[in-house]
């Protein structure tokens, strides 16, 4: 019995070396890229993503909201499906020995239903120009501010909306609105904004569920893109999910500025030029800032699939040739098609804190 002691202090002895070594690579890693010129195909995907919000609007809309409404309220609509952040997370793990993939599709904000409700039953905005050259008041700034809900009813609400979706499966889901609890994750407000609403975070939760589930396993990648600046309060979020699960993440997130672009490389040689305040190709003319493309393409869904015109619709008390300048049924080409010139530019979208995207 003496004699063994040895031996079981350096059976001991290893045991403990190899449970620290596994604690120490149970851990993954977090890296954030900012993306700001438009490659490979981080905007193509982040399009297709909000596709399949704007296909389940145009559902909802249908089925629920029938009547005539005042011009301004289309525009909210538009307002609110062009500027939502949208998240795209492929989850990366291997299953009997075989490479699998998980893919998780968000919209910031709340869920479908309170958006529309809050767009078509709550109060109405005073107006807004004519054109674009008409003076814009006081009035015009009034913006439309939801009722907001509880979380946890905002998840059943969301979770109700499942019907509305197309396009999901066993490999590309959506991730929805989730109430507090059985997490590791917290959301922080940071800006006036509940970050649980951010579709980074609900992909994470929406993960996190599988995994507790067991729909994946643990110890992947995870690899996606978001359209805007991660925030603070989600990057925490990463940092705690990416410890806890032994699962490694990388993101780009789109950063809707040309400084660090190398702006004046690209202008003194000839390849960009700025237009209204767009840094474009000097042959085609198309937007080179992968967020002034990804916003340009959204729009261009929204006006295929929820304007007025497209959906059949007439405004209330306001003949067709009185309609809001931002309502017409432009054609605007999709990421994939490139741009033409008789496309309008798209609008830079700038957060309010460039740096934290808060």
């Amino acid at each position: 019995m003496t004699r063994m002691r040895p031996r079981l202090l350096v059976v001991l002895a290893t045991v403990v070396v190899l449970s620290a070594t596994s604690r120490a690579r149970a851990t993954g890693t977090v890296e954030l890229e900012r993306m700001t010129l438009d490659e490979g195909n981080v905007t193509a995907f982040l399009e297709a993503t909000s596709q399949h919000f704007v296909d389940a609007m145009r559902a909802l809309i249908d089925e629920r909201y029938r009547d005539e409404y005042r011009a301004i309220r289309w525009e909210a609509l538009e307002e609110a499906m062009r500027d939502a952040p949208v998240a795209r997370l492929e989850y990366h793990f291997t299953l009997n020995g075989f490479p699998n993939v998980r893919v998780y599709h968000a919209m910031g904000g709340r869920s479908l239903s309170s958006v529309a409700r809050s767009i078509f039953e709550g109060p109405t905005r005073p107006g807004t120009p004519d054109s674009p050259l008409s003076p814009s008041g006081s009035e015009s700034e009034f913006e439309l501010v939801p009722n907001t809900l509880p979380v946890a009813e905002e998840a059943a609400l969301d979770l109700a909306d499942d019907r509305f979706y197309t396009g999901f499966g066993e490999i590309s889901v959506r991730a929805p609105v989730r109430a507090r609890g059985a997490s590791v994750l917290d959301a922080f407000v940071v800006a006036d904004k509940d970050r649980l609403f951010d579709p980074e975070f609900k992909a994470l939760r929406s993960l996190e569920k599988d995994l507790q589930d067991q729909v994946v396993p643990g110890g992947g990648r995870l690899r996606g893109s978001v359209s805007e600046l991660v925030c603070t309060s989600c990057e925490n979020a990463m940092r705690r999910f990416s410890d806890t699960y032994a699962i490694d993440i990388r993101l780009s997130h789109l950063y809707p500025s040309a400084r660090g672009a190398g702006l004046d490389e690209l202008v003194s040689s000839g390849k960009a030029r700025l237009r209204r305040n767009l840094l474009v190709d000097a042959v085609t003319d198309r937007p080179l800032l992968a967020s002034d493309l990804l916003h340009g393409a959204r729009e261009g869904q929204i006006r295929r699939l929820l304007s007025p015109r497209a959906m059949g619709r007439s405004f209330k008390r306001m003949p067709w040739s009185r309609r809001s300048f931002r309502l017409g049924p432009i054609r605007l080409p999709r990421v994939s098609e490139g741009a033409s010139q008789d496309s309008p530019p798209a609008q830079p979208r700038i957060p309010k804190d460039p740096a934290t995207g808060c």
